[in-house]
């Protein structure tokens, strides 16, 4: 076959010669490309896609480690603010005092504790104070004290209603949140 192949060759005139050759390296630069070059650039452009969207990732990344950071430090601070679960600080004991302080202890109609299991570390304590027949500069004297406490105290709910008789006295309920670490 090697044979026959040879003497169709040099029976071909010079000008059939450099066409077949012309051919055959058209044909295997062909193959080439499709084979060899097109795939690499492929995957060349694959990558780059992939490195655009890694190095988005990684500025997404660094931008939640940061929020993650400040998010940390927030929580240090707020909980520098907490007493410990059965230590010294009584919720029911500061609304109480702070009631006294704002003289409106005599109009104090009750006070419902409520404690919540603890849950993530934290105990939270409730307490439920109702007030009647009192002033809206007292109810404003109690919620300063309650926001200047030394713990962190949340009003969660505050009503306010003017009494029928006499609009100028109020009856008003305050459910006041602590929470405390766990132990």
């Amino acid at each position: 076959m090697n044979q026959h192949l040879q003497q169709r060759w040099h029976q071909l005139s010079h000008r059939e010669r450099i066409l077949v050759l012309a051919g055959g390296v058209i044909v295997g630069m062909s193959l080439l490309f499709v084979l060899v070059v097109d795939p690499l650039l492929d995957s060349y452009d694959q990558l780059n896609r992939q490195e655009a969207r890694k190095r988005k990732d990684l500025r997404e990344f660094m931008v939640l480690a940061q929020e993650y950071t400040a998010k940390q430090a927030q929580l240090v601070q707020a909980e520098q603010r907490l007493p410990e679960a059965g230590g010294q600080f009584s919720l029911l004991a500061f609304l109480e005092e702070a009631a006294g302080a704002a003289k409106m202890r005599d109009h104090i109609a009750g006070m419902q504790p409520q404690v919540q299991p603890s849950s993530n570390g934290y105990e939270e304590t409730a307490v439920d104070l109702r007030l009647e027949n009192v002033s809206l500069p007292q109810v404003l004297d109690l919620l300063v004290a309650i926001d200047q406490a030394p713990y962190d105290l949340q009003v969660q709910h505050l009503k306010i209603r003017p009494k029928f008789d006499d609009p100028t006295r109020l009856e008003t309920t305050i459910r006041v949140l602590s929470y405390a670490k766990s132990r």
